[in-house]
């Protein structure tokens, strides 16, 4: 099959001006905005792009404090893949149920679970109805994304076709404290009536925060998407309660757990960051090694959100994935 992606569809040389000029009008002018209720008949929002002739259908699952709006131009590339793109807003982030909507800026939820039950909700009330059902159905998921991603592949084997982990969760970084410790003071916290307080190493979004403290090497693909948030308060989720800190720690059993990755024989792609500060790597890379069919890249020149990388490590990056997703 004849790849699309031969040169960068969005480029660093003025940006911001193609984002607004071309890539936002063009989305907007396909895009489906929505809600759906989801198994607890929470609203979850998401954004649906679907083109005329494509090959296939991509899911599209952020991470922890971003959101769908975070993952157009991502979603514009898989586009010009000739792919549908379905881009969830995870609950606590962007227009998606917040559980105190009147602190947009602390992410929180009672169990990891509640992810993994949200895009499979998705999936069979939105996509699936929405798209040819002999097309493909690939999944990409970033980071707190990733953990979602890989919960839901051990739990619902034969749901997606081939699967793209970028920087995925399968240990966030705890240092200076280990998981099981880490996991003990929150179980403390939440004990005492804080489960839905932010986490006390954590802060509230900064608008004065600077590219150089990111974790992209865009500055220009930083700068864009940082204007959106500080113009917009459901863009600014920007720590973890304690139960939600709890609940991360909680996934890393199950993440390296071999008999869970055992359900997971579809084809998987992780692409790893050169330097990351947000998750384990080397976690990362004892997780492919428990999978069956799954291959392990490392992009250099990029930090945890490689989508938001330099040029050079984006056209890699767009095509790495576009190579694995549609080869034999």
């Amino acid at each position: 099959m004849e790849l699309k992606i031969k040169t960068l569809p969005v480029s660093e040389e003025n940006y911001a001006e193609t984002m607004k000029t071309k890539v936002e009008p063009y989305l907007a002018g396909i895009r489906a905005d929505g809600h759906f209720a989801s198994f607890d008949g929470k609203d979850i929002h998401y954004e649906k792009y679907v083109i005329p002739n494509a090959v296939g259908t991509v899911v599209l699952v952020h991470g922890f404090t971003e959101s769908a709006e975070k993952f157009r131009e991502m979603a514009y590339n898989y586009l010009m893949m000739d792919l549908n793109a379905f881009v969830i807003d995870n609950r606590g982030h962007g227009l998606s149920y917040r559980k105190h909507p009147e602190d947009p800026e602390t992410v929180c939820v009672d169990r990891f679970e509640e992810y993994v039950e949200d895009l499979k909700a998705f999936v069979d009330k939105i996509v699936k109805p929405a798209v040819p059902k002999d097309l493909p159905l690939y999944l990409y998921c970033h980071s707190m994304g990733g953990a979602i991603g890989v919960q839901f592949l051990q739990t619902y084997p034969g749901v997606f076709t081939k699967a793209v982990l970028s920087s995925p969760m399968i240990e966030p970084m705890s240092k200076p404290l280990n998981v099981p410790i880490t996991k003990a003071i929150m179980r403390v916290f939440c004990a005492f009536g804080q489960k839905d307080k932010m986490v006390f190493i954590h802060h509230g979004f900064d608008p004065d925060r600077g590219w150089e403290d990111s974790h992209d090497t865009s500055k220009a693909r930083f700068e864009y998407y940082h204007e959106k948030r500080k113009a917009d308060r459901n863009l600014q989720t920007a720590g973890a309660s304690c139960a939600w800190v709890r609940e991360a720690m909680k996934v890393v059993k199950k993440n390296l757990d071999p008999k869970r990755n055992a359900r997971i024989t579809l084809p998987v792609l992780l692409c790893q960051p050169e330097t990351d500060t947000s998750v384990v790597s080397e976690k990362e890379n004892v997780f492919v090694g428990q999978l069956k069919n799954a291959r392990l890249v490392q992009f250099p020149n990029s930090k945890h959100e490689i989508y938001l990388s330099v040029d050079s490590t984006m056209l890699t990056y767009l095509q790495t994935i576009e190579k694995f997703l549609k080869e034999d």
